[in-house]
């Protein structure tokens, strides 16, 4: 690893789908306070290289690193150290939406959930089941579980998914905030959000 290893990184990733191959010997490094939009054809693996980073897959070769060490070391972060949301959201469709954010909440390491509610624009639905709501409400319950979580690296599969423009807004306006933490985030679409951004296209 180079003298500045950054928060995450990896290095000569290769990943097969099938017969396919979906990228070899792909490499970044990311810092703290960095915002990365994931660029790419339909199916050139941005979410399945969301989800290595999750460490939810294991690439077929390549190396992660957490801090410039062993990635297994961001399990020894006093707080969650990665969250990661797509469509499934990370939720349980028969708990309310509060108590949806008071499990991700845990230790009690991310955002007050009275405080997400309100930020959120969920205070009228607070004891509504998750199975009950729209498409861009569980979106904006699903954001609520991230900052709940309180974790260093957001990794985001097509936020926007579900979103009217006041809410796109309001998701630019919560990722440029984490940033400005420290937080990193990275998020897979098929267009930009309404923020700056470092673009990397999967080849």
């Amino acid at each position: 690893m180079p003298e500045n290893p950054g928060l995450l990184a990896f290095t000569d990733l290769f990943l097969r789908r099938g017969e396919r191959e979906l990228y070899g010997g792909l490499g970044a490094r990311f810092e703290a306070g960095e915002i990365c939009w994931l660029r790419g054809e339909n199916g050139r693996g941005k979410t399945t290289l969301l989800r290595i980073l999750a460490g939810l897959i294991t690439p077929e070769s390549g190396r992660l690193f957490w801090r410039g060490g062993e990635f297994a070391a961001r399990l020894d972060e006093p707080r969650q150290a990665i969250s990661f949301l797509d469509e499934r959201l990370g939720l349980c469709r028969d708990l309310s939406v509060e108590q949806n954010l008071r499990f991700a909440s845990g230790a009690g390491a991310g955002q007050a959930v009275s405080e997400l509610l309100a930020d959120l624009e969920l205070k009228a639905l607070a004891q509504r089941p998750l199975r009950q709501l729209s498409t861009g409400q569980k979106k904006r319950v699903g954001l609520g579980r991230i900052l709940a979580e309180g974790s260093l690296v957001w990794l985001l599969d097509e936020p926007a998914n579900g979103l009217d423009t006041a809410n796109r807004e309001r998701l630019a306006a919560l990722i440029q905030a984490h940033a400005a933490r420290g937080g990193l985030c990275l998020y897979a679409s098929h267009e930009p959000l309404p923020l700056e951004a470092r673009a990397m296209e999967l080849p």
